[in-house]
C-alpha cells in the first residue's frame, strides 16, 4: 500500500533543535529508503517534505511517521493519506 505523509514544522517548534535534528532526520529517511520503504521524497523549498512511503498498511504508514525524529521530538506534525490506484 501507498502512503502519502505530509510533513509540516510546528509553528511554536524550538528552530535550533529542529536544526540539531536535520541530520538524525536525513539519516532514518535514508533507512527507510534503503529497506525500499521510502520511494519519494519531496521539499518545496522550505522547511518540511512530502514522502511516499510503501508499507503494509495504514497503521504501518502513520507508526513510521510517528517515529521520524523531528516527529518524535514534536518539531513536526505528519498526516498520513493512503493511497488507492485509479482504474480506468
Amino acid at each position: 500500500m501507498m502512503v502519502l505523509v505530509i510533513c509540516r514544522p510546528v509553528s511554536d517548534g524550538d528552530q535550533e533543535l529542529f536544526s540539531r535534528s536535520l541530520a538524525d532526520e536525513a539519516d532514518a529517511l535514508r533507512r527507510l529508503q534503503e529497506s525500499g520503504t521510502l520511494v519519494q521524497a519531496w521539499s518545496a523549498g522550505r522547511p518540511g517534505a512530502v514522502l511516499m512511503l510503501d508499507v503494509i498498511d495504514l497503521p504501518e504508514g502513520t507508526e513510521l511517521a510517528a517515529r521520524l525524529p523531528l516527529a518524535k521530538a514534536g518539531l513536526i506534525s505528519t498526516e498520513v493519506i493512503p493511497l488507492h490506484p485509479l482504474t480506468f
